[in-house]
């Protein structure tokens, strides 16, 4: 099973993993990295590798939910990047995440990666768009 790790600035990788656990109830090989502003990136890139030792260790490589693009999250998680190994996505969001959860034991990493990233797009609504085809 592909592991999943998220890595966002403040506790909000935290709060991710506990909004879906709340929805899809406890989640394997999914691990969250919180970056605070305090946080060295020596201490930083530690706990991001010992996540990814946690959520890798079924071999079947690891995909990296982070916040924002060229944000310390995703530049400290770019040194980890290995094809086939370990894939980034940024831009992480709640509905990303919990087809993530559900989508990674029937794709690649590669696979899934193109997958989330089409989803975590069509994920953003307007309800009040909706709301107006609906009258």
């Amino acid at each position: 099973m592909i592991g999943i790790v998220v890595v966002t600035h403040a506790g909000l990788a935290h709060e991710f993993l506990h909004a879906a656990e709340l929805i899809l109830g406890p989640l394997k090989v999914v691990a969250a990295v919180s970056i605070d502003h305090d946080m060295s990136v020596e201490v930083a890139t530690e706990e991001l590798q010992a996540a990814l030792i946690l959520a890798g260790k079924d071999g079947d490589g690891t995909m990296i939910l982070t916040d924002l693009f060229g944000g310390t999250p995703t530049n400290i998680s770019a040194e980890f990047l290995q094809e086939g190994v370990v894939e980034i996505l940024t831009g992480v969001n709640l509905p990303m995440l919990i087809k993530g959860v559900g989508a990674r034991v029937n794709h690649d990493l590669d696979g899934l990666a193109e997958l989330l990233k089409d989803y975590a797009q069509n994920a953003i609504m307007r309800p009040s768009e909706l709301l107006r085809s609906v009258r």
